[in-house]
């Protein structure tokens, strides 16, 4: 869906962020990114709807290269959706319909087909309350889920989310969640960057492990993490239960994704 080919990109500062990478987003997967601050995840994600560019290298959208051009920009843009981590530098409107309505606008839709895709997305988000509140006055749980409302309008087939849990409490985490699996299994392909590891083992498909701007690791999270004195050297953790389970059974290369899982293995 997704691709990168040996991709390098320099900040103006001179900092060398992404270098050779590739990577390949898989159609209709579930996929995580994990890696320690500083390896390059979010300009990655800068480069998945071109709002940054690459000095070299190529990234490919379902198969056929970017060129760069306002034209493909445009339509890249409505299908890969971003919400970046702290939603205080995606909100620009002042209220939430203005919020919501704002990428429709920019694509010229017509003023009855905007009125109905608000509609929708305000029943799917239960936004109804939070209709004419100011943004300003949201918390930032609140304007998180605002966030991934305005993207979600746009009808992505990619859905990009960085530190999607950033901000959130328990509970809030886990509504969120929901809405993702929701999303996903409506046809979204979901791809985002975390360090809750706990999270990426139970959820995700497929787990890239970034570091120091290449992609070093990639497979099922209970082939990732099995390998946790190759992860140390990429300075990343294990999530619990697969840090219980490699403490229990060392020699076992399989890690079980679930405490019930886990009971059923014990009795065999």
């Amino acid at each position: 869906m997704l691709k990168f080919q040996d991709v390098y990109y320099t900040y103006p500062d001179g900092q060398c962020v992404l270098k050779g990478l590739s990577l390949h987003v898989p159609l209709g997967k579930k996929c995580a990114l994990i890696g320690h601050n500083g390896c390059g995840k979010t300009t990655l994600f800068l480069h998945a709807n071109g709002l940054l560019i690459p000095d070299s290298g190529e990234v490919y959208w379902k198969g056929k290269k970017i060129d760069y051009k306002q034209k493909t920009l445009q339509k890249w843009r409505q299908e890969v959706g971003i919400v970046f981590q702290n939603p205080e530098h995606q909100l620009i409107a002042p209220t939430i319909t203005e919020e919501l309505a704002f990428g429709l606008h920019n694509l010229r839709v017509e003023k009855s087909v905007i009125n109905q895709l608000l509609q929708e997305t305000m029943d799917d988000f239960s936004l109804h309350k939070w209709r004419d509140k100011p943004i300003h006055h949201l918390s930032l749980g609140q304007k998180k889920w605002l966030s991934l409302a305005s993207v979600m309008i746009m009808k992505p087939s990619l859905l990009i989310l960085d530190e999607p849990t950033a901000y959130l409490d328990r509970l809030q985490v886990e509504r969120f969640m929901e809405k993702l699996n929701d999303i996903h299994q409506k046809g979204v392909t979901v791809f985002m960057a975390t360090h809750d590891l706990d999270l990426v083992f139970q959820w995700a498909d497929v787990v890239f492990v970034m570091h120091d701007g290449q992609i070093v690791m990639q497979g099922k999270p209970e082939e990732v993490f099995v390998q946790g004195e190759r992860l140390k050297q990429f300075q990343i953790g294990v999530p619990l239960l697969a840090a219980v389970w490699n403490t229990l059974f060392p020699n076992e290369r399989r890690i079980p994704r679930s405490i019930e899982e886990i009971k059923a293995r014990m009795k065999v």
